[in-house]
Formats: structure tokens, C-alpha cells, sequence
């Protein structure tokens, strides 16, 4: 599939997911402080944001300008920018209707900017961004590696990339990172945190697809993309043929 391709079966996928669930802030796998300690918390938004909570916090910086690559429908950049009045935001996503609700989500913090671009090449000038970052976004990248560059051109010396995503072990990202500039601060492997996410919020996932009331034949596609147990998604994440990574880097 070339790339206009891809990026247009992409617009039209999340597209359609938006306009059948526009209250949803996040959609993503979620995260589990001790996937180890049995509970009965089944509260799937809580989980989602604290995702966002584990690859944000510590926030680098309390101004300036922060560029979020793949920021779906606004959620994140709203829990982000809680507090954070100095904070000049830029949301770049593929979805036109991911767009429209981060727009509604944001109104009416003022210095909020959002426009559709491809992370391949990124509008944005050499040295704009103070951090930029990515949640859950990159693994569906068709040219990953020029997205590390892009993300090292836009981000000022000494700044911050964020990155959260999925990888096979054995093609984890470190020397495309290097190579692109950028030092490797900390790198935190969460599977075991994201499984547990997953595999205590699979019923309401299932429930999720179910009330997007999209045709039978995109059912799989849909409950892998949600991560329900038993999906392909899952199990590449449960036996560790993927690992679902978080990075700190700088500039």
C-alpha cells in the first residue's frame, strides 16, 4: 500500500470511530500501576488517562511551545494542559473529525492550535517545540524513522520527545532515536502495565465496538485495534512478541 493510501485508509478508519463515539476523551490501552495486586477498579477512562499521566509526567517544562504528534480527540492535551496556563499547544493529527473534537475539547484555552499533518513531515519550523511528544500513535507510522527525524528537527537543543508506543523486541527504536539526535534519557518497558490495562478492561472494549454499530465484516479489525483479550493486538503483547515501550529523550 503506498503511503497516500495508508494515510487515507487511516483518515477514513478513526473518522468513522470518532463520529459514532464523540464523547470519548481517550481511546488507547490504559495503564496499571501494580499489575500484580488484584483489583476491582474497572473504570476504563481512568485508565487511559493514567497512560497519559505515566509518558507526561514528570513535565519537562512548565512554558513554551509543546507539540503533540497524533493527538486523537483532545483528551490528553486537555489533561496535559491542566494548570499549565503558559503552555502554547500545537495538536497534529490525520483525522479531520479527531481534529474537530479536539478543537471542541480545548475551547476556549487560548494559544491552542490543531491541524491535520502526516508525521512523516511535520509543519512546524527547525527548533519550534520546546517538547514534542507521541502517545500510542507511532506504531501505525508507515515511515517511523522519519518521523524520529522530523520530531529531532522540530524540537529545540535540549529539548524534549516524549515517545510511547509499540515495538518487537528485537526492532526497538534506540539507534533510529541516536541517529536522529537524540539522547536517550530513560527508557521504561510498561507491557506488563498495558496488559493488565487490557486484560481488566476487555468486556467494556468488547461493549465499546459493540456501540459503534460499524458492519460485521470490521468486527476483528475493530476488537484488535481495542486490544480485547484473544485479538491479535493482545496476544502480541501478552506472549511479548511486542513490547509497548516509553521513552524520554533529549535534544
Amino acid at each position: 500500500m503506498s503511503d497516500g493510501a495508508l494515510i487515507e485508509s487511516m483518515q477514513r478508519f478513526y473518522n468513522a470511530i470518532a463520529r459514532r463515539s464523540p464523547d470519548l476523551e481517550f481511546i488507547n490501552y490504559g495503564f496499571v500501576d501494580d499489575p500484580d495486586r488484584p483489583s476491582d477498579d474497572l473504570d476504563l477512562l481512568r485508565m487511559c488517562r493514567r497512560l497519559y499521566e505515566t509518558v507526561l509526567q514528570p513535565f519537562p517544562v512548565t512554558a513554551g511551545v509543546v507539540v503533540e504528534v497524533g493527538c486523537g480527540r483532545g483528551g490528553g492535551a486537555k489533561l496535559l494542559l491542566e494548570g499549565k496556563p503558559d503552555v502554547r499547544y500545537v495538536g497534529l493529527d490525520l483525522s479531520a473529525d479527531h481534529l474537530d473534537l479536539s478543537r471542541r475539547r480545548l475551547a476556549p484555552r487560548p494559544f491552542t492550535h490543531v491541524a491535520m499533518a502526516d508525521a512523516a513531515s511535520l509543519p512546524m519550523a527547525t527548533g519550534a517545540a520546546d517538547v514534542l511528544y507521541s502517545i500510542e500513535a507511532a506504531q501505525h507510522f508507515e515511515q517511523p524513522e522519519r518521523f524520529y527525524r522530523e520530531a529531532a528537527r522540530v524540537v529545540r537543543p535540549e529539548g524534549w520527545f516524549l515517545l510511547a508506543a509499540l515495538w518487537p523486541p528485537t526492532r526497538l527504536p534506540d539507534a533510529s532515536l541516536e541517529s536522529a539526535g537524540f539522547r536517550i534519557i530513560e527508557r521504561r518497558d510498561i507491557t506488563a502495565n498495558v496488559v493488565a490495562s487490557l486484560d481488566r478492561t476487555s468486556h467494556l472494549r468488547q461493549e465499546l465496538i459493540d456501540s459503534l454499530d460499524l458492519p460485521e465484516r470490521f468486527r476483528p479489525l475493530l476488537l484488535s485495534w481495542a486490544g480485547v483479550r484473544g485479538t491479535p493486538s493482545y496476544d502480541n503483547l501478552a506472549t511479548g512478541a511486542m513490547r509497548y515501550v516509553h521513552y524520554r529523550l533529549q535534544r
